[in-house]
């Protein structure tokens, strides 16, 4: 590991695009000038409070509320022709808009990137998750100052701002309790944050953070995080309300759902049982016949052939089609469950009488995920430890499908049915990657409700037409820093005239080495296969204004036009900071030439009553030799508790007392409980209590070390284990990582619950790394 560097940004000029102008007003406003009278005294004198009093918002400035839903594809919500029951995203798109190309990035990080500052994702150095970053100004993984986010803007316009929910935009470098901040959500433009900082979470035992410190998981009986992030919506929404200050407000609710792990009550998904025994063939030709129907997609679209690497239905076992269509039930319950709570949202919009002056965007940010892959799982850490669950395995627990014990993902299959009707999947630049539902509504604007948009539009366009609707132009410098153009331009236009002709001219898209181009209704793509020359990338070509679905390949018929498409893709690439390519996806969270959040040493120290320590800011020890020592105090009636902790349910180990013996467990991939325990009780006193990890063999595939494990009571051997398998990685991405004197979060080892907070006197705990 390397010490943390500062990060320079390189940035660069780009032509003015819409809402952008150079002369514009900058930001932030200068103070009013007094304009009253000083006298020698009050009585003599005239008083001015405007210099002292908050900027003020554009009159008629909406209220905004951006949602945004994660890995729902073109085919899963109801309005969109989808099988999963959506009354209330309905009803959104019932009362507003449905734009049917309107398009993302094909990733989580890279498109809230876009989606929040207006810029390209590339230009704003997030070509990737930020766990992903590179050194390179495309790839940094932390925004740079010179793209400002439009909660920054509205903030410094006069309006309240909130994000609740998934972040995902803070480099691996602020994963910690120290920060740096300015890259967390209140850093970034937003007064008030609760949430989850990494790409996923347990929806069940969640790792989140309020504000700038990270909290504890919750464990009140019932909990769901869907539930729990729409009711802090809710709450913001009122308390902002009720303050009466006239001013509006910027709500950005990025919800887990439907991100694996794909957590839901067992009632919702029962409501699916069965619905989806026909399969994903049919499943799919059933969601493309529903799209005409309801005119999202043209009455003489054709539906493409099934995607690479997906078995046809047909051919799959009984076994292999109970277990996915049970992971597919899952899936639905999950996005069900999602709709229920955002309907209360929108009922508590209702009841404060603001829907009319809400403008609400609901995005998902990619397509459908296939990184279920073919069989799907209940343990997904397993598969970043290339040690798959299998379906025979699965199938002994399927009624846990979806609960606290799992850690689900569906099958790709279900992924190419629920991006129906077009190819591909998340993580592409084919439009099954990165055309997505997106809804508008509001009310007092928009009067043509239900109807569906065809313009093509892109998520860099969501900053440009919240800053039009709202009275703003785009600010050429933010707290000192001169901003890049907006690359977006703005929707608004849509909004009134359902016949306009779309204004973007052109968008390039580049997702881990796959390349895509648009411009005047064509699309030239190529789908790039990891470690092979990207010389060798074969280009395809679609005059997608007739061929929505890129069902005809038109790059023998027009090789000119091809050659074009490809021309202009390289301008925008070397415009935008798109090279160098890079189709690494683990390998680049893995790179060790990478910066880390913590300054490596020999021996860490840490304390109880501390916040959860990210495992990108831990000591990095599975397989290397080290020793952990709790340095504790037990009163004379004993004591009990974890003394130390990292990870969870589906791996990790733990240090803990328990009827008075010293225990150590690892668990590897909730497949093998490691123990070892001391065979006497530790009696009353101060003592020093270790553990020893020493590695003995290195295995790639699957991933995992094996080792020896030796107990310690004050430097006396009193337990030991030979053989402990210890995985390669646990998920740096849940963010389970180091706790001290309890288990939050779900529990390492099932001989407690959690958080089974250490009762005794716990001054430190210190490791050692060899």
């Amino acid at each position: 590991m390397k010490a943390s560097l500062p990060i320079l940004f390189v940035l660069f000029l780009f032509p003015a695009a819409s809402l952008q102008a150079q002369d514009r007003t900058v930001l932030p406003p200068p103070a009013p000038e007094f304009k009253g009278k000083i006298g020698p005294n009050y009585k003599e004198s005239t008083p001015d409070f405007s210099p002292a009093l908050p900027v003020t918002a554009p009159e008629g400035a909406p209220n905004v509320l951006v949602i945004v839903l994660d890995d729902v594809g073109y085919g899963h919500l109801g309005c969109y022709g989808g099988p999963i029951s959506t009354p209330n995203i309905d009803k959104l798109a019932a009362n507003g808009l449905r734009y049917n190309n309107f398009h993302t990035t094909a990733l989580c990080s890279p498109t809230r990137a876009a989606l929040l500052t207006g810029r390209n994702h590339h230009a704003v150095a997030m070509a990737a998750i930020t766990e992903a970053a590179t050194g390179y100004p495309g790839n940094y993984g932390s925004i740079p100052k010179s793209a400002a986010t439009i909660a920054e803007t509205l903030k410094q316009n006069g309006y309240n701002t909130s994000a609740i929910g998934k972040w995902h935009l803070a480099p691996y470098t602020a994963y910690t309790a120290a920060g740096p901040f300015d890259r967390w959500p209140l850093g970034m433009g937003f007064e008030k944050y609760y949430g989850f900082l990494g790409g996923e979470t347990d929806q069940w035992a969640p790792l989140l953070a309020q504000d700038n410190h990270f909290i504890d998981t919750p464990t009140r009986p019932g909990y769901h995080l869907t539930k729990d992030l729409c009711d802090r919506a809710i709450a913001d929404i009122r308390d902002q309300q009720q303050a009466n200050t006239g001013r509006p407000f910027f709500t950005y609710l990025a919800l887990g759902a439907a991100h694996a792990p794909l957590h839901a009550p067992k009632e919702f998904i029962a409501k699916y049982k069965g619905k989806f025994a026909q399969g994903w063939d049919k499943v799919r030709e059933e969601t493309f016949e529903r799209q005409k129907k309801l005119g999202i997609i043209s009455k003489d679209a054709v539906l493409p052939s099934a995607n690479p690497g997906v078995q046809a239905w047909a051919d799959l076992t009984a076994d292999q089609k109970q277990v996915y269509c049970r992971l597919q039930e899952v899936f639905a319950g999950f996005v069900d469950h999602a709709d229920q709570h955002l309907g209360r949202v929108f009922a508590a919009l209702d009841e404060m009488g603001i829907r009319d002056s809400t403008l609400i965007v609901l995005v998902s940010d990619n397509g459908a995920s296939q990184e279920g892959l073919q069989n799907g799982t209940l343990n997904t850490d397993r598969y970043r430890n290339y040690f798959p669950d299998t379906v025979e395995e699965m199938l002994k627990n399927l009624d846990e499908a979806g609960g606290p014990s799992t850690d689900p993902h569906y099958p790709m299959g279900w992924a190419m049915a629920g991006n129906s009707p077009l190819k591909r999947w998340k993580q592409d630049t084919h439009s099954g990657g990165n055309t997505d539902p997106f809804i508008v509504s509001w009310p007092a604007k928009i009067k043509d409700g239900g109807a569906i948009r065809g313009q093509y539009h892109h998520v860099t366009d969501v900053v440009p037409t919240i800053l039009e609707v709202s009275g703003l132009p785009a600010p050429t410098s933010v707290n000192g820093v001169k901003q890049m153009p907006m690359h977006g331009v703005s929707m608004a236009y849509t909004f009134s005239d359902a016949n306009a002709k779309t204004r973007k001219k052109s968008q390039y898209f580049e997702m881990l080495g796959s390349r895509a181009i648009w411009a005047d209704g064509w699309t030239a793509v190529t789908w790039h296969k990891k470690d092979t020359p990207w010389e060798d990338d074969h280009w395809e070509l679609y005059h997608t204004d007739v061929d929505f679905t890129e069902a005809n390949d038109l790059a023998a018929k027009h090789p000119e036009k091809l050659k074009e498409m490809i021309a202009l893709w390289d301008v925008e690439a070397q415009t935008y900071n798109v090279f160098p390519l890079d189709d690494r996806r683990y390998e680049r969270v893995a790179d060790p030439t990478r910066p880390v959040a913590a300054i490596p040493k020999k021996q860490y120290t840490y304390y109880p009553g501390t916040s959860i320590l990210h495992p990108l800011a831990a000591p990095q020890i599975l397989g290397v030799e080290h020793t952990i020592t709790a340095h504790v105090t037990i009163p004379e009636n004993g004591a009990e508790g974890v003394l130390a902790c990292s990870g969870g349910e589906f791996g990790g180990w733990t240090l803990f007392l328990m009827e008075g013996k010293f225990h150590y467990v690892h668990n590897y991939l909730k497949l093998e409980q490691f123990a070892v325990s001391s065979a006497e009780v530790v009696p009353a006193g101060q003592h020093t209590l270790s553990v020893h990890f020493t590695p003995t063999e290195k295995h790639l595939k699957p991933d995992y070390f094996l080792g020896n494990v030796t107990l310690s009571v004050d430097g006396k051997q009193v337990g030991e284990l030979k053989g402990v398998k210890v995985a390669g990685q646990y998920s740096a991405v849940t963010g389970y990582g180091l706790l001290i004197g309890r288990n939050t979060g779900t529990p390492v080892s099932h001989e407690y619950k959690a958080p089974f907070a250490f009762t005794g006197k716990l001054d430190k705990v210190t490791m050692d790394l060899k």
